[in-house]
């Protein structure tokens, strides 16, 4: 099916075919983390202090995916237009840690978000290394880090998980954005 969709693609005019791999690859990622979840269920809520008697909601818990999805979107982006091997790259790396600190969040009980991880992590990169070019995928990130401030902060009351998430996903940021800036700096 890829295969066929490439004459199609082929025929659109970049920033056409940008928007579709990015935003289709987060809508892919999306609908994936749906069938996974119908699949294997909600987890429990686990807050830093606690486990709650109470399942982590849909609205929770997929909307992050999202922004992931956009990210996996511009690593396939960079890599398939072959223009900038330094952001492709650097983004694989980074999407490579942010996911196992992801993964270790919901497989083992450690004391971080991993939405926070993922939100803040995305939210610098369209900021910052992406320029503010793309403002949708921006508010994208801040929607999805609102609904996700509600939950953890309001209605869970546990911001240890959500402000070490932060920490963590901002952390996991600056060496990438030290290396490209320094491989910019060099270049010129």
């Amino acid at each position: 099916m890829i295969r066929n969709m490439r004459p199609f693609l082929a025929k659109l005019k970049p920033p056409v075919r940008e928007l579709i791999i990015i935003y289709g690859s987060g809508l892919t990622i999306t609908f994936l983390s749906i069938i996974f979840f119908a699949f294997r269920g909600y987890s429990f809520l686990i807050t830093a202090t606690e486990t709650l008697s109470i399942l982590t909601p849909p609205i929770y818990m997929i909307p992050v995916f999202f922004p992931f999805g956009i990210l996996i979107g511009e690593m396939i982006w960079f890599w398939n237009e072959k223009k900038d091997s330094i952001s492709y790259l650097s983004l694989l790396f980074e999407c490579i840690i942010v996911t196992i600190f992801s993964f270790i969040r919901y497989v083992i009980i450690i004391p971080f978000s991993g939405h926070s991880i993922i939100l803040f992590f995305y939210i610098l990169h369209q900021a910052i290394n992406n320029k503010l070019k793309h403002p949708t995928r921006l508010l994208i990130g801040f929607g999805v880090l609102i609904i996700t401030i509600i939950y953890k902060i309001f209605f869970w009351n546990d911001p240890i998980t959500f402000f070490l998430g932060a920490l963590l996903g901002i952390l996991v940021w600056i060496p990438g954005m030290i290396y490209r800036s320094k491989f910019i700096r060099n270049d010129n």
